[in-house]
C-alpha cells in the first residue's frame, strides 16, 4: 500500500507541466487500448487464456487479458482508467488527439460490458449518471464518438455484439427469476437475491458475527484477519468494521470523501469525473472490496490513488479549460 501511495505522490509532484501530463494521458490511453485488445482477441479466440489451470477452473476460464481472472479486477481497472480519460479529453490546453482518447474510452466501455461484473455495472451507472448530469454537453460529445467507434468495431467484428448480449443475459437477465423480484427489497430478497451471488448471505453472517462480538466493533480484529470468520464479506464497510473497527472505517471514509471537498474551479470535466468516480466507489463498495487488500493486494486501490492524483493534477497548472 505504501508503494502505491508514495508512487501516486511522486507522480503527482513530478507531472508538473502540460507536456509531461500529456504524455501520461497518452500512456494510460495506450495501456487501456492494449489491454482491451488483448481481452477482445481472447474472446474472439485469437489469444489463449494466459493463466494457469487452477485459475481457469476457479474462474470458469474468464478471459481477463493480463489481469487477474476475477471479473471485478478487469471491470474496475477499466472503469477507473475511463474516468481519468474522460476528465483529460476536455482539457483544451493539452491539445491531445481526441479520436485516440475516444478510442480508448470506447474500448474500455466494451470491455466493461464483456466482464459481466455486476459490481462494476453498478459503479459505471453511478459514474455515468453523475457525469451526464454535471457535464451534459461534454457527455453527449463523448457518447457520439464512442457510439461511432462502437459501431465500427462491432460492424467489423459482429461476434462482439453477441458476446456482450450473452454476457448480459447470463449475468443479469437470466438471473432474475421473475418480474416481481424487481419490486421486492425487504430482507435481502428479490432482485438482490438473484444478482448478488450469495452476497446477502455473506452480509448477514458478518452482521451476526459482529452482533455476537460487540467488543470487535470499535477497533476490529486486525487487518486481513477475515479467515477467523472463514470468508470475506464482499462488502468493504463490513470488512473494515470487522478488521479495523469503526475507527478504521471513519478514517477510510474521511479519506474517500475528502476528494469531494477539493475545489475544482472552472474545470467541469475534472469535477464530473472525480466526484462521479468517488460516488461510484461509495455505492459499489457495498457490494465489493475493490479498494481493499483483496483485489489483488491493494492494486485497485493503488490504481485509484494514481488516477485520482492525475485527475486533479491539472488544477495546479491550469486556470481554466
Amino acid at each position: 500500500m505504501w508503494v502505491f501511495f508514495i508512487g501516486a505522490v511522486l507522480i503527482y509532484t513530478s507531472v508538473n507541466t502540460i507536456k509531461r501530463y500529456k504524455k501520461f494521458v497518452y500512456l494510460i490511453a495506450s495501456l487501456v487500448i492494449l489491454e482491451g485488445l488483448i481481452v477482445l482477441f481472447q474472446n474472439l479466440g485469437i489469444i489463449p487464456f494466459l493463466w494457469n489451470r487452477e485459475y481457469a477452473l476457479s474462474y470458469d476460464g474468464f478471459l481477463s487479458g493480463t489481469l487477474g481472472p476475477n471479473k471485478i479486477v478487469l471491470g474496475m481497472t477499466m472503469l477507473i482508467s475511463l474516468a481519468f480519460l474522460m476528465s483529460a479529453v476536455f482539457i483544451k490546453p493539452l491539445k491531445i488527439f481526441r479520436p485516440y482518447i475516444y478510442s480508448a474510452i470506447g474500448i474500455a466501455a466494451i470491455v466493461i460490458l464483456i466482464t459481466g461484473s455486476r459490481t462494476t455495472y453498478v459503479a459505471g451507472i453511478i459514474f455515468l449518471v453523475y457525469f451526464f448530469l454535471r457535464n451534459m454537453g461534454r457527455a453527449f460529445q463523448i457518447s457520439i464518438y464512442t457510439l461511432i467507434g462502437f459501431f465500427i468495431l462491432t460492424y467489423t467484428n459482429p461476434q462482439i455484439i453477441e458476446l456482450i448480449d450473452d454476457t448480459i443475459k447470463g449475468r443479469i437477465t437470466n438471473k432474475i427469476t421473475g418480474p416481481g423480484d424487481v419490486n421486492t427489497v425487504e430482507d435481502f430478497t428479490g432482485i438482490y437475491d438473484d444478482l448478488g451471488s450469495g452476497r446477502n448471505y455473506l452480509h448477514k453472517q458478518y452482521v451476526i458475527y459482529l452482533a455476537e462480538r460487540p467488543y470487535i466493533i470499535p477497533f476490529g480484529i486486525g487487518l486481513n484477519n477475515r479467515l477467523l470468520i472463514g470468508f470475506s464479506a464482499h462488502n468493504q464497510y463490513l470488512s473494515l468494521i470487522n478488521e479495523v473497527g469503526l475507527v478504521g472505517l471513519y478514517f477510510f471514509m474521511t479519506w474517500l470523501l475528502s476528494y469531494l471537498t477539493i475545489v475544482k474551479g472552472k474545470l467541469p470535466s475534472i469535477r464530473a469525473s472525480l466526484n462521479g468516480l468517488v460516488f461510484a466507489m461509495i455505492v459499489s463498495l457495498y457490494f465489493g472490496e475493490h479498494l481493499y487488500i483483496y483485489r489483488p493486494l491493494f492494486a485497485l486501490l493503488g490504481l485509484f490513488l494514481l488516477m485520482a492524483a492525475l485527475i486533479v493534477k491539472p488544477l495546479t497548472f491550469l486556470k481554466k479549460e
